[in-house]
């Protein structure tokens, strides 16, 4: 795992890719810093921090776009399968790599308190927390990102598949008044998650009939539940986007208050992108 790490951070650090995502950051987050902070006189960076999230629609395509999807290109891919580490080795090496470069900035960032510490009170624990969380939610959409280059050869569709994530993400927390109450809608998202459940087992196994097959089956089920008890489907989508929000548990930080549960959510997720990630690597292994 050391030697993947190392080759890894060699090659962000050394090619544009690692440059732009350094560059990327460091160049929004000192406007932002220079906007709230050195215009505004705010003398917290929590809002700096956090309307920094544009950072996301850039940083994580052009980190993990590449992180398997080059590698299955250029065919290097069967030499990680039979070299003599282990999937979740290969996987971990690539993610810490990533997260070592996108923690970069991170650290320059925490050079920013004492740069305006003297010109006003200010807490230094809300400004570190802040950015704790700002580098947790990278790791989070890293995670899931990477999943998303394990599923193809193709770096474009790799870095399309990641903005897309990012961006369904951070646009769900607008869009609970547009879902119906009723019990219909309700149960016409549960199909479509069905549809998306069998893509995605499509993706992973690569065998169209499993995908079909798990399609059929979680909508007969959506289908029956709906005939036998209609009312359990109203407002059961809002829960569902709640729980893929992103945003809503980034921004409960700056607008309300401090919870361990925001932390453990993206941590959760981070773990979630891993092992869906050695997942796909296991099943490419033994195919």
């Amino acid at each position: 795992m050391i030697a993947i790490y190392k080759r890894e951070v060699k090659s962000c650090l050394t090619s544009m890719y690692g440059a732009i995502a350094i560059s990327v950051m460091l160049l929004i987050v000192g406007y932002m810093f220079r906007y709230y902070n050195l215009h505004s006189g705010a003398s917290s960076l929590v809002y700096a921090v956090f309307n920094s999230n544009l950072i996301f629609y850039i940083v994580v395509p052009v980190l993990t776009m590449r992180s398997f999807a080059e590698e299955r290109r250029q065919k290097t891919d069967q030499l990680l399968l039979t070299a003599p580490v282990s999937p979740m080795e290969i996987v971990m090496g690539k993610y810490l790599a990533l997260i070592t470069v996108y923690a970069i900035p991170c650290l320059v960032m925490c050079v920013l308190p004492l740069i305006i510490s003297p010109y006003g009170e200010m807490s230094y624990a809300v400004d570190y927390v802040s950015i704790l969380i700002f580098f947790l939610i990278g790791c989070a959409y890293l995670a899931c990102g990477m999943f998303i280059s394990s599923l193809t050869d193709n770096q474009i569709i790799a870095a399309i598949g990641s903005l897309l994530f990012v961006f369904l993400t951070m646009i769900l927390h607008n869009t609970y008044t547009l879902v119906s109450a009723n019990s219909f809608p309700s149960m016409v998202m549960f199909v479509i998650l069905a549809v998306i459940a069998g893509a995605i087992v499509v993706a992973m196994t690569s065998n169209f009939t499993a995908g079909i097959c798990t399609t059929a089956v979680c909508a007969a089920a959506v289908f029956i539940a709906y005939f036998v008890k209609q009312d359990w489907f109203a407002g059961k989508p809002e829960m569902i986007l709640k729980c893929l929000d992103f945003y809503s548990h980034f921004e409960s930080f700056a607008y309300s208050s401090f919870k361990v549960a925001d932390l453990l959510y993206f941590v959760s997720v981070a773990v979630i992108g891993i092992v869906l990630t050695f997942t796909s690597l296991q099943r490419r292994r033994w195919n």
